[in-house]
């Protein structure tokens, strides 16, 4: 199981951060895992979920008839429930899925498998601005802000997509693991230069798509002055605050903003063949494997996120 931001967020009982109404405490978290199919319920595909497999799981549950689920938005479902975090999830021996929500991925380590639901985000970020494994994005130049697990699968996921991509991050082990994935730029957030580097990156205008993977408020005001005119600002960071900008630059700008939820199932059954085909740069993202035994060791390494920290994941026994 992968200890996520908004993971940080239940334990600090921050819960402004997050989405939908829940009765919140007690809770079992843990929404990015991989599992061993245990049993197969009456009435679900026996073939296609073979007990004994492998599989990672899409953790949102909707209701597939409110408003956004009729539209095809099912991942902003007025009434979606997220394992883990409106219902106990995966830091548990056992745990009972829905089948469509499940998916095998044979040949890779738990740990890699248990990034797919991170990876999904990434992917339904790009979907926000049309690229994808069969929209690929050649000759788009694309800033990403944040350096953490899903800033770094955004731009990881860009780049084998066909993007150029920089990352903006003040650590410098952040901003090294990111051009080792193949980021064009990495700059430090810290250093004025780092606007003018990306400006001229983008031929003199900024980057066609800047997205935001912080949570940090302030930073949406640098994401709509970096972009382009005409550009796009994707916004996937949670938070609870609040950072006013200048609204004015917006359509001076003609920038649009688009907010970014979790991933709908599709972009988590692309997230599975991307880890699938890369599993060895994948692996670079997983920095630190604790044993359940230690996992209050493990909330804290990925708390201080110190350097080498990426991302932390629980081995259940």
């Amino acid at each position: 199981m992968g200890i996520c931001g908004s993971d940080l967020h239940y334990f600090d009982g921050d819960v402004a951060a997050l989405t939908g109404g829940s009765d919140w405490f007690p809770r079992v978290i843990g929404h990015e895992f991989s599992a061993i199919v245990e049993a197969v319920g009456a009435g679900a595909d026996r073939n296609r979920i073979p007990v004994g497999s492998r599989v990672a799981v899409w953790p949102l549950e909707t209701c597939g008839t409110c408003r956004a689920c009729r539209h095809g938005r099912e991942n902003a479902c007025y009434d979606m429930r997220i394992i883990g975090v409106h219902r106990d999830g995966a830091l548990s021996q056992r745990l009972l899925v829905r089948e469509r929500s499940v998916f095998q991925i044979s040949g890779t380590q738990p740990e890699i498998a248990a990034f797919v639901e991170p990876l999904s985000v990434a992917v339904h970020a790009l979907a926000r601005v049309n690229i994808g494994e069969d929209r690929p994005a050649d000759g788009v130049r694309l800033a990403v802000l944040g350096g953490g697990p899903i800033g770094q699968a955004v731009a990881l996921a860009a780049k084998i997509w066909g993007a150029a991509t920089a990352v903006v991050d003040p650590k410098e082990d952040r901003r090294a693991l990111a051009q080792r994935l193949g980021a064009q730029l990495a700059l430090d957030a810290d250093e004025e230069p780092a606007a003018q580097e990306l400006r001229k990156w983008g031929g003199g205008f900024g980057p066609d798509i800047v997205i935001d993977t912080t949570g940090i408020p302030s930073v949406l005001a640098q994401a709509v002055d970096l972009v382009a005119r005409g550009g796009d600002v994707v916004v996937v960071g949670l938070t609870g605050g609040t950072a006013p900008f200048p609204s004015g630059i917006l359509p001076e700008k003609e920038v649009t903003i688009r907010g970014s939820s979790c991933a709908a199932l599709d972009d988590f059954a692309a997230a599975v063949r991307l880890v699938e085909s890369n599993r060895e740069t994948i692996a670079a993202l997983v920095s630190h494997i604790i044993p359940f035994e230690q996992a209050k060791d493990a909330f804290a390494l990925a708390h201080e996120a110190a350097e080498g920290t990426m991302k932390v994941v629980i081995r259940l026994p």
